[in-house]
């Protein structure tokens, strides 16, 4: 991990090692290295007039800073925290801000470089020197961001690493390792403790492949567990779900040429929940958390779940299964099922749900699902003060209808085949699952599951939506 210091000292005491980084109110295009009389260098960055500085235009700057120490070889740089104020910021107080700071730091830093024979270059940036900073807001806020980008980072380790080395038993021993050495109880159920919950839907998914699918459940009691009657209101958990299917070959209706190579990131809805989770246990945030990740291969072979199979899902319903490509609402509404057992004030379920979303929303932003308006209200401003951009699609009991089986309580996509709202549709589908009477959205965050360029990351998974949840936790 890039290593990151603060200092409450000026420029002027800094060691000779670092190059400064100065933000000018110049053309973006405008880069420029000084060497000063005294040895030191300093690197003027142009950003555009600060005034019209906006909190999205905020996290790109400090990932830019990145892309333009690396790209010109810096080993040591150094940001000079009042520098990085900006009149749009000024609500947001420094913790929120130097948070943001660190963790866009960290997530352009970052690289997936596993499976790369070449060593490194041994000259690349290891040091962002963070001046000027003197406030305990702003110091908490650092340590926010360490704790967040790293998290957020390991998650998307997960989620890059391809589908020969991450079984459903791989992403068990995956949690085990992330979730270690924090307050948090993990289980890895099998197939034997699947098959006596009854998850129909669950095992049919995983049914066609050696990979023995799994359920994994991490519990954070921060706010105290209580027992019957004397649970309180805000001990009641947040129950986050997270889609694990860990590659997705489309089933027996295999997906056509060009759009399974990427399938190995199926599960980045399983990793963020379990990132989340994480770092709300490290951050110490009293509060209650359950995050549940249906795990499952959703193979091709002569034991795979069949177009017209009709299977029972956990809460007894009965579901034809009319694609199997549709498989991620279904692992899904088992896990739904399982969450009413911890009677839970809010669920999110997150999971690149559908190529629709896409169609929808670009890949700009997650698709938001639920009929409780103030939650979709939330997570969309959270998800401009977090980052990780959310937008409301509408889940009315009108298009219900279009699941209706002729053989079975519902199927799993539209009877007529319609290639039309099938973010909707899969939302729709959840919704038969959720539990009553608890405020439920879903995200569909196929549009966020790889960068684009302009994200300024590196290729592959973005790891979100893991800041929205944490902040959401943060403000339950």
């Amino acid at each position: 991990m890039l290593k990151i210091d603060t200092t409450n000292k000026s420029e002027i005491a800094l060691a000779k090692k670092y190059c400064r980084f100065i933000l000018t109110d110049e053309p973006a295009t405008h880069h420029r290295f000084i060497e000063k009389e005294d040895g030191t260098v300093i690197y003027r960055m142009g950003i555009g007039k600060g005034s019209k500085v906006t909190v999205r235009s905020f996290r790109l700057i400090v990932r830019s800073i990145i892309q333009a120490a690396k790209s010109h070889k810096v080993e040591a740089l150094a940001l000079d925290f009042y520098a990085l104020d900006f009149p749009a910021l000024a609500t947001y107080g420094e913790k929120w801000r130097a948070s943001t700071v660190v963790e866009n730091l960290l997530l352009a830093d970052y690289e997936f470089t596993t499976y790369k024979t070449k060593k490194p270059d041994k000259k690349n940036l290891k040091e962002v020197l963070i001046y000027n900073l003197n406030s305990q807001e702003a110091k908490e806020g650092i340590k926010r961001g360490l704790i967040v980008g790293d998290y957020i980072n390991q998650a998307r380790t997960i989620a890059n690493t391809p589908g020969c080395d991450l079984s459903p038993t791989d992403l068990g021993n995956a949690a085990k390792k992330l979730t270690a050495k924090t307050k948090i109880s993990l289980q890895v159920l099998g197939e034997k403790e699947i098959k006596k919950l009854k998850m129909g839907a669950l095992l049919a998914v995983g049914q066609g492949t050696k990979s023995e699918t799994r359920f994994i459940i991490a519990e954070y009691w921060g706010a105290g567990k209580g027992s019957g009657k004397k649970v309180s209101t805000e001990q009641k958990p947040i129950v986050l779900i997270g889609k694990g299917i860990t590659y997705d070959t489309g089933g027996l209706n295999v997906k056509p040429a060009g759009f399974m190579h990427e399938m190995h990131m199926d599960m980045s809805g399983g990793s963020a929940v379990l990132a989340a989770i994480t770092i709300v246990a490290r951050l110490g945030l009293k509060k209650n958390v359950v995050a549940l990740v249906p795990t499952a291969e959703n193979a091709i072979s002569d034991t795979a779940m069949r177009a017209g199979d009709i299977v029972t899902a956990m809460n007894g319903k009965t579901v034809e299964v009319l694609h199997t490509d549709a498989e991620g609402r279904m692992v899904l509404a088992d896990a739904l099922t399982y969450s009413a057992r911890y009677e839970p004030k809010v669920i999110i379920d997150v999971a690149t749900l559908t190529g629709a979303a896409l169609v929808a929303l670009g890949q700009q932003a997650s698709a938001v699902l639920t009929k409780h308006d103030d939650l979709a209200a939330k997570l969309v401003t959270l998800g401009e003060t977090s980052g990780d951009l959310v937008w409301p699609l509408p889940l009315w009991d009108e298009y219900k209808a279009s699941l209706k089986s002729h053989r079975a309580d519902i199927s799993n996509i539209a009877t007529n085949f319609s290639r039309f709202g099938g973010s909707i549709e899969g939302g729709t589908f959840l919704s038969f699952f959720a539990p009553k009477n608890v405020p439920w959205a879903h995200l569909d965050i196929a549009p966020r599951m790889d960068s684009i360029p302009a994200d300024k990351l590196a290729k592959g998974s973005t790891g979100e939506p893991v800041r929205l949840l944490v902040s959401f936790v943060e403000q339950a």
